[in-house]
């Protein structure tokens, strides 16, 4: 793969373009790649400043009570959307549930580490380590490539 970058003072807002012989995995990964950059939602500072969160730089989200928290590599912040929505919102954009607590972005993890009762032990980039619970343990593999959970 070959990759041009042009700087165009001229232009309102950034553009992409893909050239491809033929839509693969790779060409599809690499519009949901592009896609997942761009999509932002505002996200509160514990001050109450208010910032623009871009899902590549977000390692997970967790609710706590009934707050939704998004967490960067030093950084957290509260979030006004539910857990179902942002799932609804994230999806085919590299996160996935791993709890009924937390979505998590699999371009975060670094290393996957069997647990036990099946459970999945997780470590990010920034080495805080989470728990795929056993009912999210399938949707985990097959999101990170892995066929299927049930051993076959």
């Amino acid at each position: 793969m070959k990759l041009f970058l042009r700087e165009r003072p001229d232009i309102q807002e950034t553009e992409v373009e893909v050239r491809f012989r033929e839509r693969n995995a790779e060409v599809e990964n690499l519009i949901k790649a592009i896609g997942a950059s761009s999509d932002a939602i505002p996200g509160i500072k514990e001050n109450g400043d208010v910032e623009m969160l871009y899902m590549s730089g977000i390692l997970f989200f967790e609710a706590v009570d009934r707050d939704v928290f998004a967490y960067k590599t030093t950084e957290v912040f509260k979030v006004r959307k539910t857990l179902y929505e942002l799932e609804d919102f994230l999806k085919d954009k590299f996160f996935v549930r791993i709890s009924k607590s937390t979505i998590v972005n699999i371009k975060a993890v670094r290393s996957v580490a069997p647990e036990d009762s099946r459970r999945v032990k997780l470590l990010l980039r920034n080495g805080e380590y989470l728990i795929v619970s056993r009912n999210y343990v399938n949707d985990f593999k097959t999101a990170i490539g892995m066929k299927g959970g049930d051993g076959k």
